[in-house]
């Protein structure tokens, strides 16, 4: 069972809220007289709507936007619709956010200052529909309501009766091992078909493995992923290309990051390994016939060297 409370405690909830204007109205049949046979041309029309503005202008508002939930996804993982942030990610993650939501507004700025020129640029590229783009153009009042980039930080604790939360809780260790598949996607062409790796590749492993950190309380599998990484990543040469061994090694744990049920396979498989090797206590008795047996620990291997943080019990 999950300790709820325990995770729940050392989280900070972050709501992202972002509103692009989408630059599309539906399309009508009167929007384009078209002859029989004529196509309309692709960068005008797209999944039964027109384009009433170049695309090229909004790309600033999608990337401030991919770029706030990489910020997140970095230290933290999606939950509950917004993403769940340990407790001393969240300063810095806040300073970062505040810098996007100001490069948001001077964006919003700059294309409300432009929206005029660019739809008459737009109408010069396509003269043949001027009418029905004319007839879909918003007031840029209006579109600039449709621009805006803010986020929310929470703190929360489990309610008395807290519905489904402790099934959404138990299950961030699974939603964790799918964002790494997803950022070691490529890690596998940096090893097929190459007898060396690329020391420029090594940034995907430490990115998967700061992220782990940061969250390795949230799971007990969590902890044997980082162990792996950090085990194969303190024996690697300073400056030269990674081959042999080690490249083998290497690409053995980039299949591994690669597959999020093989992470959760391998994390509670190792945990339940190390945790095998420690029994509570021995009967010793004392070297007195009549003394009575006391319990001490028994004898165990040294420590991995974990986090800081404590070790939850063990869910999957």
């Amino acid at each position: 069972m999950v300790n709820m409370t325990h995770i729940t405690d050392q989280l900070t909830l972050i709501i992202l809220k972002t509103t692009i204007w989408s630059g599309r109205k539906k399309l009508v049949p009167d929007d384009l007289q078209l002859q029989s046979g004529d196509v309309p041309p692709e960068e005008l029309v797209s999944l039964g709507s027109k384009r009433i503005c170049d695309p090229d202008q909004l790309k600033v508002f999608h990337r401030l936007k991919q770029t706030a939930e990489r910020l997140c996804l970095k230290v933290g993982t999606r939950f509950l619709g917004g993403f769940a942030v340990p407790h001393d990610q969240t300063e810095l993650l806040a300073s970062k956010l505040e810098e996007l939501s100001q490069d948001f507004a001077l964006a919003t700025a700059d294309f409300v200052a432009n929206y005029d020129a660019a739809l008459k640029d737009w109408i010069i590229r396509l003269p043949s529909f001027e009418g029905p783009i004319r007839a879909a153009i918003e007031p840029v009042e209006v579109v600039q309501k449709k621009l805006g980039f803010s986020y929310q930080m929470i703190r929360f604790a489990p309610a008395t009766q807290p519905g489904s939360l402790q099934e959404e809780v138990a299950a961030l260790g699974d939603g964790i091992f799918a964002e790494v598949e997803q950022m070691a996607r490529d890690l596998k062409e940096a090893f097929q078909g190459k007898t060396k790796l690329h020391r420029r590749s090594l940034g995907t492993f430490t990115n998967i493995r700061d992220k782990l950190a940061c969250l390795s309380f949230v799971d007990v599998r969590i902890q044997p992923i980082i162990d792996a990484i950090e085990d194969w990543l303190r024996r690697l040469p300073v400056e030269a290309h990674i081959t042999g061994g080690l490249f083998t090694e290497g690409y053995g744990l980039a299949l591994l990051l690669s597959n999020g049920e093989q992470m959760a396979r391998h994390g509670v498989g190792q945990w339940q390994v190390l945790h095998e090797l420690i029994p509570e206590a021995e009967e010793i008795p004392l070297p007195e016939d009549d003394a009575p047996t006391v319990m001490v620990p028994a004898m165990i291997p040294p420590p991995v060297n974990h986090s800081p943080a404590p070790l939850p019990s063990l869910f999957f």
